[in-house]
């Protein structure tokens, strides 16, 4: 449904960039943006497409995916009510390198490139806004590959696991070995495995295709420390934009 400049005055937007704007009374990109629902495993790019219509999260979580020759994948950064997913568009591109795939369903506000183009012209609120957030995930990304090069499998299974329960704001998950091993870039064996283990310690607990984080503190001292550096960066950035959201 798309929103219109008669929004109400308290309209609630999840996304902490567009809340920011619109408690500065940027409220002329409300006609801009429309509200829609994104589902699980839905593929919004895939890798080398021209980026028409950018998204800003809200309760979805958007990761971007690498796809090598030999068709093994990696995430590469994940995105959620924090940013933007078509961030090509901010920094002068026209087409995405990489793929970017639903993790959590939900809702997301989607915006057309061309306005957003218009919209970044002469150091827009929005302008200043983005380019704060591209620096935080730049870090995060950098942070994202150096994970999959040193990390063991059962660290970097336990800081997925840990992130998407963060965003869900649920101990339960809707995700099964196979994607999670796309994401991570290992075998799916090794998932299962590993998965195994965190279960058989009680850490989570997995079910046709539902995974249960049981002990989040445990399960964090598992994880490496990729978990904390990434969650530090993105507590930076909401504080950074703090003073302007609706309280």
């Amino acid at each position: 449904m798309a929103l219109n400049v008669a929004a109400p005055a308290g309209t609630r937007v999840g996304n902490d960039i567009l809340a920011t704007l619109l408690a500065s009374q940027y409220r002329h990109l409300l006609p801009k943006l429309e509200h829609v629902a994104l589902k699980h495993g839905e593929i919004i790019y895939r890798a080398d497409q021209d980026i028409d219509e950018v998204y800003f999260p809200e309760d979805a979580v958007v990761a971007m995916v690498d796809t090598m020759a030999d068709r093994s994948t990696v995430e590469v950064g994940v995105i959620g009510h924090e940013g933007i997913v078509g961030i090509n568009i901010f920094l002068g591109g026209a087409i995405t390198p990489d793929k970017a795939v639903v993790q959590l369903p939900g809702g997301a506000y989607r915006m057309k490139a061309k306005d957003l183009r218009k919209e970044l012209r002469f150091g827009s609120p929005l302008q200043r806004l983005l380019l704060e957030y591209t620096r935080t995930f730049i870090a995060v990304i950098s942070q994202s590959v150096a994970c999959s090069q040193h990390h063991s499998t059962e660290q970097r299974l336990a800081r997925w696991l840990l992130t998407m329960s963060d965003y869900a704001g649920s101990r339960d998950l809707v995700m099964d070995h196979k994607s999670i091993a796309a994401m991570l870039g290992v075998r799916r064996v090794g998932v299962t495995e590993t998965a195994g283990e965190l279960q058989a310690t009680g850490l989570i607990r997995y079910r046709r295709g539902r995974i249960s984080v049981i002990d989040k503190r445990r399960l964090g001292k598992k994880a490496c420390e990729c978990y904390g550096f990434i969650k530090r960066q993105y507590r930076a950035l909401h504080g950074a934009l703090r003073p302007l959201l609706p309280s």
